[in-house]
């Protein structure tokens, strides 16, 4: 991958497959995440974890990007729409904006917020 913004579309194609092997790899140790509920977590770990339990709730899930664009450079906001299937059966939708920032190759921050 070249650039932020198709490094940001690869990691919500990564996400809609949980692939979290891949997922790992575009992340670093400085990396931050805030999560749709306010949740901050620090470091490729603590975010692996996180991403990993919210995975879990879920039979199947996807997020389908509704638009995407670099707002500034290493910058990519998207509006997305999510779906989920808990091992429930209850549906679970709601929709967002994600940041991605992107440095030197790897996501440095992401910053969800749900409408």
């Amino acid at each position: 991958m070249i650039n932020p913004l198709e490094i940001a579309k690869y990691y919500f194609q990564l996400s809609n497959d949980s692939n979290f092997d891949e997922i790992t790899k575009l992340f670093c140790e400085s990396s931050t995440y805030r999560s749709g509920k306010g949740e901050l977590f620090l470091g490729v770990n603590d975010i692996m974890t996180m991403q990993r339990l919210y995975h879990g709730k879920f039979a199947r899930l996807q997020w389908q990007v509704s638009s995407v664009i670099e707002t500034k450079p290493g910058i990519v906001h998207f509006t997305f729409n999510f779906v989920g299937e808990m091992h429930t059966g209850e549906i679970v939708e709601y929709s967002g904006l994600e940041d991605v920032v992107v440095y030197d190759g790897k996501i440095q921050h992401i910053q969800v917020r749900r409408l």
